[in-house]
């Protein structure tokens, strides 16, 4: 019992440093008028690596962006590390310079600089590349740190034989000065053809950061295996050059605790005795980030790792410069000395070109006060309340460029349309809604079916503009709707093929849209709200490969699809917020037994096997104290296991 009190304490803490206790008050039924719009509420909001990530960030940008934008052949500098100088206290970005799809030319590092903070910047060239005769024989050596100790510069940087994927690794490098020369080891710190695969599959070592401890030197490093997994790894040794220890892996999807998939992690930084890891997703929109931390004295053990903020840590701006949201790594940033979190990040541009740019934040002040973003690049997002609602009213004002839906009674499932990079959303997300669609010009209030229909209930125009303010509200089977001040709609709904409301309220923006939500003021009751999670998000929570796994569209699953494990030895996460799962599943001839794990424990072991095909049901469900961050593991005990989907209900 004290170990239960424990770990529902220390889960508390967690959830209170990322989104505030306010977040947990406002899951108080009753509230009579909420604004989901202030960021006291941003954990009520619902955030995902692939769906999106409704952001409250307090970023904003510096002047004189980009500082540097790609040019053939060198198209994509998507990568950097920005330093701040100790002796001389100029600022200094060294930027990893790749060509279109990074592999040719051979990638280089380029260095800017700054004596004025950041006002101007300069231009000093290339400051690494590959050579002939050394172990990299001319290739890429693109991605650096730097650290300064002992009088010295000292750096660790990525190299890469012409076809890296074949050959390459970690390297080291020191200087006298910033701008160098650089003296380049004569032997590399690690060459991944020679690496033993950690879990089978990671061997390739990348984008690492170099730290300085009390007694010794850290790297925290990244190793893939694409297009499914990354890991966060960690070494250390007596002196920066090394021989360094052996790589543990402190952060992987493949562990029983909550991790959010599809994260690439470079460059780290150090702060008040932690270290700070941020990341970012390579979904297709990369419009999500996350921050883990550790004491940076325990940081080469797993267990000194937490996440220290689930989304809100990022958002993009409307600008050409940033029309893909982050891209290449994650942002760099170092803390100066007014507190303020000064922070380089690269994006590509309308055309596709790599930029280099800087923002700023208070360091202590993550959020702003109200006021989140919701983007979509190359592809939709979309977030829900965790909070649900029968009837309501809702004020909302907004700032849109592009396509947006308000949704309303979402019982779609939710998933990535793969498990892979570049995800985006499954299509059936876009099915079982009522959506109030706001085009440029048009208003549209659809009824998206469970077969993927889409039938308009009502149409009109509207002026042109990017301001709007909303107004609805919702009484048992009536909905009115004023839009810009105007009526648009009254009357009740017809008719659905989808179960009974939801009650779940949502947004979704298209592709190459992006909306400021101002003010999202709701009146009514609220409730939990019920999510479902389809099995592409179990294989895509535990780093899973499709090929392991048999897909089927079968009416026994829930969702007319779902997959069967090929192998006796499978694997599925799925990571949620909430407290209380229901899993669904079929039974039938062909299936085995499987184990459920909750958060690392054991919580059930459910034999799936029956003499005849039973569709798909609920085969388990628990409660639990804490809503917040939950994994629920399916571990195959005996025979083929089928994956179906898992029902989460949060909020209080």
């Amino acid at each position: 019992m004290k170990r239960a009190l424990t770990c529902c304490l220390q889960r508390l803490l967690a959830f209170l440093a990322a989104i505030g206790i306010a977040a947990l008050l406002s899951f108080t039924a009753g509230a009579a008028s909420l604004d989901f719009a202030e960021s006291r509420h941003a954990g009520d909001w619902l955030r995902h690596p692939v769906y999106g990530d409704p952001s409250f960030d307090a970023f904003h940008r510096l002047p004189g962006n980009p500082i540097y934008r790609g040019a053939p052949p060198f198209e994509w500098p998507v990568n950097g590390f920005f330093f701040f100088d100790p002796p001389s206290s100029h600022w200094y970005v060294f930027v990893g310079d790749y060509g279109r799809g990074y592999l040719t030319p051979p990638s280089r590092c380029l260095l800017f600089r700054s004596t004025d903070q950041g006002r101007s910047w300069t231009n000093l060239g290339v400051v690494l590349h590959g050579d002939p005769q050394m172990f990299d024989h001319g290739g890429h050596t693109p991605d650096v740190s730097v650290v300064y100790a002992e009088g010295r510069y000292h750096m660790v940087y990525d190299w890469g034989q012409p076809d890296f994927n074949a050959e390459g690794g970690l390297a080291y490098a020191w200087a006298e000065r910033p701008e160098g020369p650089w003296h380049r080891a004569l032997q590399p710190i690690t060459r991944n053809s020679t690496l033993t695969k950690l879990n089978g599959r990671y061997q390739r070592t990348y984008a690492a950061t170099l730290l300085r401890r009390a007694h010794d030197w850290l790297i925290l490093g990244m190793m893939d295996h694409p297009p499914r997994s990354w890991a966060l790894f960690a070494m250390t040794a007596p002196r920066p050059e090394g021989p360094y220890s052996d790589r543990h892996l402190v952060r992987q999807v493949e562990g029983d605790y909550f991790h959010p998939p599809l994260l690439e992690f470079y460059p780290a930084f150090a702060q008040d005795g932690f270290v700070y890891a941020p990341a970012t997703s390579v979904a297709l929109n990369r419009n999500f980030n996350a921050i883990f931390r550790a004491p940076l004295e325990q940081a080469e053990q797993p267990s000194a790792w937490t996440l220290f903020q689930y989304g809100s840590v990022w958002h993009s701006e409307d600008r050409e410069n940033e029309r893909f949201g982050i891209w290449g790594q994650t942002f760099s940033g170092f803390v100066d000395g007014q507190g303020t979190l000064q922070a380089m990040f690269p994006s590509r541009d309308a055309e596709g070109r790599g930029t280099i740019n800087l923002a700023q934040r208070p360091w202590n002040e993550p959020f702003r006060e109200r006021g989140f973003v919701l983007s979509g690049h190359q592809g939709p997002s979309l977030t829900l309340l965790r909070l649900a609602y029968d009837d309501f009213t809702l004020d909302a004002e907004i700032r849109l460029r592009g396509t947006l839906r308000l949704l309303m009674d979402y019982a779609a499932p939710l998933g990535p349309n793969t498990p892979s990079s570049d995800a985006s959303l499954h299509p059936l997300m876009n099915t079982r809604h009522l959506a109030l669609k706001v085009d440029p010009t048009q208003w549209s209030l659809l009824r998206q079916e469970p077969a993927g229909q889409s039938r308009t209930i009502a149409s009109g125009p509207l002026d042109e503009g990017q301001d709007r303010i909303l107004h609805a509200e919702r009484r048992k089977n009536r909905l009115a709707i004023r839009l810009d001040g105007r009526e648009r709609w009254a009357g009740p709904l017809p008719a659905t093929e989808s179960p009974d409301p939801s009650g779940v309220l949502g947004l979704r923006v298209e592709a190459n849209s992006h909306v400021v939500v101002d003010r999202f003021r709701l009146q009514g009751t609220p409730k939990p709200a019920r999510m479902n999670f389809l099995w592409t998000e179990a294989l895509l929570g535990a780093g899973e490969s499709p090929e392991d796994w048999s897909e089927t569209s079968n009416p026994s699953f829930r969702y007319g699809s779902g997959v069967v494990s090929k192998g006796m030895t499978a694997r599925a996460k799925w990571n949620v917020i909430g407290h209380a799962f229901t899993l669904w599943s079929p039974r039938g001839p062909g299936y085995g037994s499987v184990e459920v794990r909750v958060d690392g424990r054991i919580a059930a072991t459910l034999d799936l096997h029956a003499a005849r095909e039973i569709s798909s049901q609920p085969v388990w469900a628990a409660t639990y104290s804490c809503d917040t961050y939950h994994t629920v593991c399916l571990a195959a005990k005996s025979g083929h296991i089928p994956v179906d989907c898992l029902e989460v209900t949060s909020g209080r």
